[in-house]
């Protein structure tokens, strides 16, 4: 018997031990995946809020360049180019132009043969300087219609001054209305925005990129070696076809400007040929990661150690008992027992602490019956709570994302009613939300329930913002048999559905605004607090259901938005 004892508990030590080492470490294998999509994905909102920033920065220089061109436009209306030429007066205006604008590099009229009429950048009387062959006097020859924006030119270096320049210029108009072959140009200097490229930089390793959407760059940081030729590679293309329709692009990985690793947003500067692009290097958003897993490295190793001291000793237990077969078993029980101690170590203590606190507050108002049953009762809610919590939380990570774990219809009285629980009490202070809803409630197999429930978060959000003084959220949802083209859906095939509605007592909306819902880009929000999109993405995902969205609101009484998707 004792020989058959010793194999066996040297295959439960061996188990042990790898235990002690494997748990920790699958623990943390899984804190740093998580801890690295969270890193991740802030990188990403950090890369497209300096993308947006970079290209809010172009977008005001370049409208106080077409400022100055305006108004040197204006100040020669009605002169001929001989007048231009012999005018100390114009020349001075240019000068004063041209001191008002930090990022210009002088503001000049460039004659119909290519030659400078008057000049900031010059002094008076203007040389004739030869310019007829730079792409921007080439684009508006003699009789050339007037463009809507100004042409950016090419990077070049200034004959007059002799510094980096990238030119904008707009044609000057003849009587009917076309370019009479002369140009109002406004120079900016690349310097100027690499100036302001460094003071923004997170990283050594970061880039940024101001370019033409022909590819021709026209400021960067790192600095291009010969910045008058410098262009996109080709590979960049696709990206700039996407920027011409106003499609911002994040690319995750290798940077298509010069393959460093990196997170790269792209964006176009509004009205203009013009694009920027702002890569945030993986380097820094792995020693943020890095900074993240300190604690949990030493949270792993101590686990380890904890784990490792335990097994030594059930193994020392075990060796000391090892003649007898009945007491090797009640060590390997003791073993166990003490691995499971250990890993239960940490919840035991909070739940100590919790228990202390009541006991604290139960003996403090000890002769006050209503008082102690008060406080029992609060703690009996928190305990509920913490229960469907946890609850909750090993669900959604069974569930993984999918509607339907088990492939069949899913069913939404339960998850509704756990969701309404966790709005009422994230939502904030006076905003309540009632569930009545009525089971079964079977939705198709189809049916994300992930995507689901956050339809119903981003609608819960927009009522709490409907009410700034307060007031209830009613979820609620019953069965639906639709005969085709009911009024509230004329889209929606008959069938059998599942109305799921959302009901507020805030503002409500008028006639006019509920007849845009779920539509892109619009909102009743303030300016800068709603990208009207929220709703957007719940029609989207609605129809994707083979379902529809609908509302009802009175301006004043509040607002009722249903979704309705196919039953199961």
């Amino acid at each position: 018997m004792p020989s058959r004892a010793k194999p066996a508990g040297a295959r439960a030590l061996r188990t042990l031990w790898a235990i002690s080492v494997l748990l920790p470490l699958a623990g943390l294998a899984t804190m740093a995946m998580q801890a690295w999509q969270e890193t991740m994905e802030a990188g990403e909102e950090r890369v497209v809020r300096t993308a947006e920033m970079l290209r809010e920065h172009a977008l005001r220089a370049f409208e106080a360049q077409e400022i100055a061109i305006a108004a040197a436009e204006s100040r020669v209306v009605g002169m001929g180019w001989d007048e231009i030429r012999g005018s100390r007066a114009l020349h001075d205006f240019l000068l004063a132009l041209d001191a008002v604008t930090p990022a210009a590099g002088g503001v000049t009229l460039v004659d119909p043969s290519g030659r400078f009429a008057a000049s900031s950048t010059t002094g008076y009387p203007t040389p004739p300087v030869d310019v007829a062959g730079r792409d921007y006097v080439a684009a508006h020859p003699v009789g050339s219609g007037m463009r809507e924006a100004p042409t950016i030119g090419k990077v070049i270096t200034s004959r007059t001054v002799g510094v980096l320049i990238f030119p904008m210029a707009r044609a000057r108009r003849r009587d009917d209305g076309l370019g009479d072959g002369g140009i109002v140009v406004a120079t900016l200097w690349p310097h100027y925005f690499q100036a302001f490229y460094r003071s923004i930089l997170e990283d050594p390793g970061d880039a940024v990129t101001l370019f033409r959407l022909d590819g021709a760059v026209l400021a960067a940081v790192p600095e291009p070696a010969d910045p008058e030729s410098a262009a996109l590679p080709p590979t960049v293309t696709p990206l700039l076809r996407q920027l011409r329709r106003g499609l911002g692009q994040t690319v995750h990985g290798p940077s298509p400007i010069d393959g460093q690793d990196r997170l790269t947003a792209f964006r176009r500067v509004p009205g203009h040929d013009v694009g920027v692009a702002y890569g945030l290097s993986l380097r820094a958003l792995r020693a943020d990661w890095r900074r993240q897993m300190l604690f949990p490295v030493i949270g792993a190793v101590g686990a380890m150690l904890l784990l490792g001291t335990v097994t030594w000793w059930a193994e020392r237990a075990l060796r000391a008992r090892a003649a007898a077969e009945a007491r090797s078993r009640t060590a390997e029980r003791q073993a166990t027992m003490g691995l499971l101690a250990g890993g239960l170590a940490h919840d035991f203590g909070n739940i100590t602490q919790s228990v202390m606190a009541a006991a604290v507050l139960l003996n403090k108002y000890a002769d006050n019956p209503a008082r102690v049953r008060q406080v029992a009762g609060h703690l009996g809610r928190h305990a509920e709570r913490a229960t469907a919590l946890s609850r909750r939380m090993l669900d959604t990570t069974r569930r993984n994302g999918v509607g339907s774990a088990a492939g069949g219809p899913v069913e939404l009285s339960a998850a509704l009613r756990e969701l309404a629980q966790l709005l009422d009490a994230t939502l904030g202070a006076g905003i309540r939300v009632r569930c009545e809803v009525t089971p079964p409630l079977l939705a198709a197999p189809s049916l994300d329930r992930a995507e689901l429930e956050t339809a119903v978060i981003n609608l819960a959000a927009n009522a709490r913002d409907a009410m700034p003084r307060g007031g209830t959220i009613t979820i609620s949802a019953s069965r639906l048999t639709a005969p085709p083209r009911p009024a509230d859906a004329p889209d929606l095939p008959a069938g059998d559905y599942i109305r799921l509605s959302l009901r507020d007592e805030g503002e409500g909306m008028p006639p006019s605004a509920l007849a845009r819902l779920g539509e892109p880009f619009f909102t009743t929000k303030p300016e800068g607090q709603g990208t009207g999109l929220g709703l957007a993405m719940v029609a989207a995902f609605v129809r994707g259901t083979g379902g529809a969205l609908a509302a009802e609101s009175t301006p004043g009484q509040g607002t009722t938005i249903h979704l309705i998707v196919p039953a199961g």
